[in-house]
């Protein structure tokens, strides 16, 4: 970093003018014109004798990671040397207008807040900011301090949902619904003579009173097996497009005050994924934008913790892949599938998840189409498109395939009815 600090124009003529006015005053005898120069000069020799010595720094304090909320915040620190005391900054942030601000630095050193509105979730940029060292009395600056944008990785907000449908098909050995099986449970199946194998535990004594007076058989009380459902969440990272259609073309970003499909896939998915960790079951995570290795199906917080931050890393990488195949999804699980579908490749997937056994709830993640600056060929245009992505999603509901909407719609409200008719046996 340079510690030059550069003479501004003001020393140069407050030299020049005091000297010149010395030596007319000097040649035309009139002392008293020397005393209007010689101020002048004395400033310019002040200004050079107290030159700030030293290099002005810019360091920003912000968390690596943040939970998705109405604003991002950076802690800016200047630090400046002795005879420094002012300081000119400029900062910008992607999506909003740059702001510049003059602040005095009182004892070499002032913190200062400064705040974003982002309703965006994913890597997100901080602020750019530039810095010009300043010295009240006028004469020198140093600078523009350059300082880059930090990156943030910003996580999705676990929304609280009541109730959310889970697999009917039950897996393991432990968790919070009773299986089919006999095995240790809450719930009761029947009571029954004791056999080889049975635990002296589970000896029902009145039982036996009753059927056996003299004790010859004893009988014992079973229970259904305690099983865990498993749930697999995939989110189509292909695309992230937003509210306003106009930006779907080219290279303009979404304003950081509004949610594009991406982020309200990662909420969607955040939200049930706790809802199911709450309950006790297990859930695993699949992205059709991704060949990597999906997140394996587990449980408990840490695992919660670990599939947010792999929401949060989720992005579309170069052109939208094709996948002709599904993956792979584990015996029995119920799939929940985050997509657009403005294609037909995420739809195409789901019919044969549905054809191999799984249920399949396809989520729509498309934000409200705001058609604003628009020309009327692309009305047209975006009228075809939502026509054929409609189509679509009729297709899968006439095909079985719940369907529901994220936004602009009650998705808790339609979580829990699918639940509950999932409890009472109803189709759906």
């Amino acid at each position: 970093m340079t510690r030059i600090w550069h003479a501004d124009a003001s020393i140069m003529v407050s030299a020049v003018a005091g000297l010149l006015l010395a030596a007319a005053g000097l040649l035309v005898g009139r002392p008293q014109v020397v005393a209007l120069a010689t101020p002048l000069v004395l400033c310019a020799v002040w200004s050079i004798a107290h030159r700030p010595r030293g290099a002005l720094t810019l360091t920003a304090v912000a968390g690596t990671t943040a939970v998705r909320s109405s604003q991002l915040d950076i802690e800016l620190t200047i630090t400046a040397p002795p005879g420094a005391d002012t300081a000119v900054i400029r900062a910008l942030s992607p999506g909003n207008p740059s702001i510049a601000a003059m602040v005095a630095v009182p004892g070499g050193t002032r913190s200062l807040r400064l705040h974003t509105p982002s309703v965006r979730t994913g890597t997100r940029e901080l602020f750019t900011v530039d810095v010009l060292g300043l010295v009240a009395a006028g004469g020198w600056n140093h600078g523009p301090v350059h300082l880059p944008a930090a990156r943030v990785l910003v996580l999705p907000r676990q929304r609280r949902l009541d109730l959310v449908p889970v697999s009917q098909q039950l897996r393991g050995l432990t968790g919070p619904h009773s299986s089919r099986r006999l095995g240790d449970g809450p719930e009761m199946r029947d009571v029954a003579p004791l056999r080889s194998g049975d635990s002296l535990r589970r000896v029902d004594w009145r039982a036996t009173a009753r059927r056996s007076p003299d004790l010859s058989q004893l009988y014992v009380r079973r229970t259904f097996a305690a099983s865990e459902a498993s749930v697999v969440l995939v989110v189509d990272s292909r695309d992230d497009v937003g509210p306003r259609v106009s930006t779907w073309v080219g290279y303009q970003e979404s304003a950081p005050y509004e949610q594009t499909s991406l982020d309200l896939a990662r909420e969607a998915a955040a939200a049930i994924a706790k809802a199911v960790v709450d309950a006790g079951d297990r859930v695993g995570l699949e992205d059709l934008g991704r060949v990597a290795s999906p997140l394996p199906l587990a449980g408990g917080k840490r695992h919660l913790q670990r599939l947010t931050y792999a929401l949060a890393l989720s992005r579309p990488v170069g052109a939208p892949p094709t996948r002709r195949r599904a993956p792979q999804i584990p015996s029995g699980a119920l799939v929940y599938l985050f997509s657009t579908f403005l294609d037909d490749n995420a739809a195409d997937i789901a019919g044969q998840w549905q054809t191999h056994g799984h249920r399949v709830i396809a989520v729509d993640t498309l934000p409200v189409a705001d058609l604003r600056g628009l020309t009327v060929r692309e009305i047209y245009a975006w009228r075809l498109t939502d026509i054929e992505r409609r189509d679509r999603l009729i297709t899968l509901a006439r095909s079985g395939i719940d369907v529901l909407r994220w936004a602009g719609g009650d998705a808790a409200r339609d979580l829990r009815g699918a639940a509950r008719a999932q409890t009472h046996g109803r189709p759906r």
